[in-house]
C-alpha cells in the first residue's frame, strides 16, 4: 500500500497535465491542415515541436546555444471553421513563449552509459481546447522556414496531447488499494485471531 501510494504520487506530481496521442510530422514551409477524432470534455493541446542537430553548437555556461526563427501561424477551429485558439509568431528558442528542451550539454546531461543525449527540442503549445461533444477538431499549422538558418534542423512534427492520466499512475494507486484491501482483511483476521485466543484462555483456566 504505502509502496503504491509513494509510487502513484510520484508520477501524479511530475505529470504536466499532457498525455501523447498522435504525431503529425512537418515540413517547414509545407502548410498541415487536418482533424481528429475528440471526444466531450477532455483537455486538447497541440505542440509545434522543432528537433535541433546537436553537432557542432556553441555552448555556455553548460548549455548549448541555438540561434533560429521560424515564424508560425497555427489554430484550432470550431465547427463553423472559426479559429477557438491561435498561435501567431515565431518558433524562437530563446524566446517565450517557445520553449526549448534538452539544452544541457552533453557533459552536464546525467543518463546510463552508452545511451544518446536528450533531444534537443523548441516547443510551442497551442490550446488548451476542451469540446462540449464528441466532434472532429481541425487545426491548420503554417511552420516556415528558418530565417536565421545557422543551426540545422534535424525534424518537425506536431504532437497532440489529451489529458489523459499514465497507465503507471493508474497502476500505483491501484496496487495502493489492493494493498489497503489486504491491510483491511488482515487486520480483521489477526482482530479475530486474538479474540478467540483470548476465549479459549479463559475457558481453560475455568476447567483447572
Amino acid at each position: 500500500m504505502v509502496t503504491g501510494v509513494a509510487s502513484g504520487c510520484g508520477s501524479l506530481f511530475s505529470f504536466n497535465g499532457r498525455h501523447p496521442v498522435a504525431v503529425e510530422p512537418l515540413v517547414p514551409g509545407v502548410p498541415l491542415r487536418k482533424a481528429f477524432p475528440a471526444k466531450a470534455g477532455k483537455r486538447y493541446t497541440l505542440a509545434v515541436q522543432v528537433v535541433f542537430e546537436r553537432e557542432g553548437l556553441p555552448e555556455a555556461n553548460g548549455q548549448v546555444t541555438v540561434e533560429a526563427r521560424l515564424p508560425l501561424v497555427a489554430s484550432i477551429e470550431d465547427t463553423s471553421g472559426v479559429a477557438i485558439a491561435k498561435a501567431v509568431g515565431w518558433v524562437d528558442p530563446n524566446e517565450p513563449p517557445t520553449v526549448l528542451m534538452g539544452r544541457a550539454s552533453e557533459a552536464q546531461q546525467r543518463r546510463p552509459m552508452g545511451t544518446p543525449p536528450a533531444e534537443l527540442v523548441a516547443e510551442r503549445l497551442l490550446g488548451p481546447v476542451t469540446p462540449a461533444v464528441d466532434r472532429d477538431v481541425t487545426y491548420a499549422v503554417d511552420l516556415g522556414t528558418d530565417r536565421i538558418g545557422k543551426t540545422s534542423l534535424k525534424e518537425a512534427r506536431l504532437v497532440l496531447y489529451d489529458d489523459t492520466l499514465p497507465r503507471s499512475i493508474h497502476v500505483a494507486f491501484t496496487a495502493a488499494g489492493a494493498g489497503a484491501v489486504a491491510f483491511g482483511v488482515g487486520s480483521i483476521m489477526l482482530f479475530f485471531g486474538l479474540f478467540r485466543s483470548s476465549r479459549g484462555g479463559k475457558r481453560r483456566g475455568q476447567v483447572v
